[in-house]
């Protein structure tokens, strides 16, 4: 009797332990995160705001995850195109980029961490990296501790925005006390 009811009771035990770990959701994939914008919380630049990108929308033949954000005096609006397609991920970090626009006329780029929670994203910090340029390559070169490369092009001295970033740079960016550091 008593073999028996060790039995049952392991056959208990074993099912809520398989009921429990079928029930834990796996993080959501680079993919997919891709393609849902209501994931993503994003900090708006110089303010304490935060908004959840909520549309996908074609730019330069590429699809990014926007958001729009009022201030408190109306006087402006703030879009947020979040490039999904170079985030890079590494453990439970997602590094990316994203551009703010408003109704100046810059074009603003931002280098962000995310940190996964199941299937939302936390913004950790963003810092600006410069107007009207054009990143070509985010990489995750560290995991303990978090460093990520940027590589991207931004204007020369003699170079008006009007025309194309021709000046080559790769900078390097370690998360320190959730805040993005240069290292060179």
């Amino acid at each position: 009797m008593k073999k028996w009811m060790t039995l049952v009771i392991a056959i208990i035990l074993g099912g809520g332990v398989f009921y429990t770990v079928a029930r834990t959701e796996a993080p959501i994939t680079l993919a997919e995160l891709a393609t849902q914008p209501q994931q993503w919380q994003v900090k708006v630049p110089d303010t304490t705001a935060s908004i959840t990108l909520n549309s996908i929308k074609k730019l330069q033949q590429q699809p990014y995850l926007m958001g729009e954000y009022q201030t408190l005096d109306g006087a402006d609006n703030v879009t947020i195109y979040l490039n999904a397609n170079q985030a890079v991920q590494q453990g439970k970090y997602i590094a990316t980029s994203f551009v703010t626009t408003n109704s100046g006329s810059g074009t603003f780029y931002y280098l962000s961490v995310f940190e996964q929670h199941n299937k939302k994203l936390d913004n950790l910090t963003n810092i600006f990296i410069g107007d009207r340029i054009n990143i070509e390559k985010i990489a995750i070169v560290s995991n303990n501790p978090l460093m990520i490369k940027i590589d991207y092009k931004t204007h020369g001295e003699n170079t008006p925005y009007a025309l194309p970033a021709d000046v080559a740079k790769s900078q390097i960016y370690q998360l320190k006390n959730n805040q993005l550091v240069l290292q060179q």
